[in-house]
């Protein structure tokens, strides 16, 4: 009788089971809000890009110069966000987010410029300083959680969206030793640009409302605009300005 009714006991706990789980919204229906926050590595991309031409009416040389080498990077440059998401499934979700990022400008060696001395050419180095980069931005995604009835929350995220950059001006670029520079030339108008990429992370809930969290991203944004007024001798010097980067974020939010 035991062994019976130990038999339908466990029959109807396989049954019940699924209901159980179809019970459990999970993510459905729910909507979070998070700010985040964290730093960005650049991957690759020019702002100024490999040329020969004239500069003070001197034969010269710009050579390739990325963002690595013209901005700082790590911790000195702090990234933004604030993001609101919708439970669509109770394994997914769709986002918004806002974001603001401002880069520091380094000296850096923009080429070098021919000057003729007593019958040779001696060749001098070209230094720069540009504006900070600055921009905000908008994107979305969809994020699909690998684990959504655990605590420990990983996900995958394909994103769209756009930025928008304040213009770009080379602020000094000089061949000190000779007593040349230039100061103040555009070098790329304030852009709006599409972006997208992925994220991937995990979010942990440390109760019913409220989670932290830990994602790394990856992001290519196209080419700015180039400013119609820049270095004409030094044609194609303004071209880039498209990168990858690779922003690491940290979360905190809430779900209701």
């Amino acid at each position: 009788m035991k062994a019976r009714s130990s038999l339908m006991i466990a029959a109807l706990a396989v049954l019940l089971a699924p209901a159980a789980r179809a019970q459990d919204p999970g993510l459905e229906g729910k909507v979070s809000f998070a700010v985040q926050g964290g730093i960005v590595t650049e991957i690759s991309g020019n702002v100024l890009v490999h040329t020969e031409g004239t500069l003070f009416n001197r034969s010269a040389t710009v050579f390739s110069n990325s963002y690595r080498q013209i901005y700082e990077s790590g911790f000195n440059d702090f990234y933004y966000a604030a993001m609101v998401s919708f439970g669509v499934t109770p394994g997914s979700e769709i986002f918004v987010r806002g974001t603001y990022f401002k880069k520091t400008p380094l000296a850096f060696l923009a080429g070098t410029v021919a000057y003729p001395v007593d019958g040779t050419v001696e060749v001098s180095d070209l230094a720069a300083i540009v504006d900070p980069y600055e921009e905000w931005g908008v994107e979305g995604g969809y994020r699909i959680f690998l684990a959504w009835r655990t605590r420990l929350k990983s996900f995958v995220a394909p994103v769209v969206g756009v930025r928008f950059t304040d213009r770009i001006t080379i602020k000094r670029m000089s061949a000190a030793e000779r007593g040349s520079y230039i100061e103040n030339v555009p070098l790329y108008k304030a852009s709006t640009v599409p972006v997208f990429g992925a994220d991937i992370g995990f979010i942990l809930d440390l109760g019913s409302h409220v989670f932290v969290g830990l994602e790394a991203e990856l992001r290519y944004q196209t080419k700015l605009f180039s400013s119609d007024y820049s270095f004409p001798g030094l044609p194609g010097l303004n071209e880039g300005g498209n990168r990858w980067s690779a922003p690491v974020f940290l979360t905190a939010g809430v779900r209701f």
